[in-house]
């Protein structure tokens, strides 16, 4: 669908392409260093059953997302034979901070002989996507996005974007992260208590016959032309908000800056809206 919205200037237009797509199952996790890390042993109760001696090395927020991955698995009304043609998309926050505190430590006083090799690919920004890939045989479309406070943003336009012009019968997005934010010392020890989170949506195109909810990132004139960061409120935080409001489920509004909000609408859509971000006065996001 294409709308036309009005500039400032007379007798200029603005045409602007509409994603939309359909919520096929979601899940969140919530969990604590040490249910997070119990995962490790728990391949066999994962997606892709991929071994205790993969995940051993993976990130806690890779754990974290192949556990909601599982949880939405069972949410699904008709859930597809496979998903070989899906794509992942992941958005972290600061993957692998403590694993790198660490080796970058250990790099200093003994060099790169003292450094597990296994760092770089399984703390990076595309680990969780892949990893997610891998379990659920998915051959489409795989990258890790954001990696701040403020990659959530990337992470719905890179996902509709890519199931709109890829033609995708699906695509898995996710958001993983601490709440709240890690903090940890030179040497990668957490400096205050946090859990490892995850919210893992299944997108599908508008054509599939059962959904749960429509997504949909369109041109909004009011949207900001930048978003403000560092997000104060993240997606898992105000969907989990929502999850709690069993008896009167909310749309989600979010402005997602140059120019696009994006607006989560469920099945009976209510007439109402909860704003994603709270706007603060720290330094904008620089457009790409």
């Amino acid at each position: 669908m294409t709308i036309t919205t009005a500039s400032s200037h007379k007798n200029r237009t603005m045409k602007s392409c509409s994603l939309d797509c359909a919520v096929t199952a979601y899940a969140t996790s919530r969990l604590s260093f040490d249910e997070v890390n119990l995962l490790r042993k728990q391949s066999d109760n994962l997606p892709g059953a991929l071994g205790n001696s993969v995940l051993r090395h993976s990130d806690e927020q890779t754990l974290a997302a192949l556990a909601t991955v599982r949880d939405a698995l069972n949410q699904f009304d008709s859930c597809p034979e496979d998903f070989r043609d899906w794509g992942v998309v992941c958005s972290s926050r600061y993957l692998g901070r403590s694993a790198f505190a660490q080796a970058l430590t250990k790099f200093a006083i003994d060099g790169p002989w003292n450094v597990s090799v296994q760092v770089v690919p399984n703390r990076s920004l595309h680990s969780p996507a892949s990893m997610v890939g891998l379990a659920l045989g998915c051959h489409g479309p795989c990258v890790g996005v954001g990696g701040g406070l403020d990659g959530e943003t990337d992470a719905w336009i890179t996902a509709t974007s890519l199931l709109d012009q890829q033609s995708l019968p699906g695509m898995w997005l996710v958001f993983s992260g601490w709440e709240p934010d890690e903090h940890v010392d030179l040497e990668g020890n957490a400096l205050s208590e946090s859990r490892c989170t995850a919210l893992v949506m299944a997108l599908q195109p508008m054509s599939v016959p059962v959904h749960k909810a429509r997504l949909q990132i369109q041109y909004d004139s009011l949207s900001p032309a930048a978003v403000e960061v560092p997000a104060k409120t993240t997606a898992f935080r105000l969907f989990e908000r929502f999850l709690s409001e069993e008896s009167d489920q909310k749309p989600i509004a979010a402005m997602l800056g140059g120019g696009l909000r994006a607006d989560l609408s469920w099945a009976p859509v209510i007439e109402a809206s909860i704003p994603l971000s709270t706007p603060i006065s720290v330094p904008q996001k620089k457009a790409a």
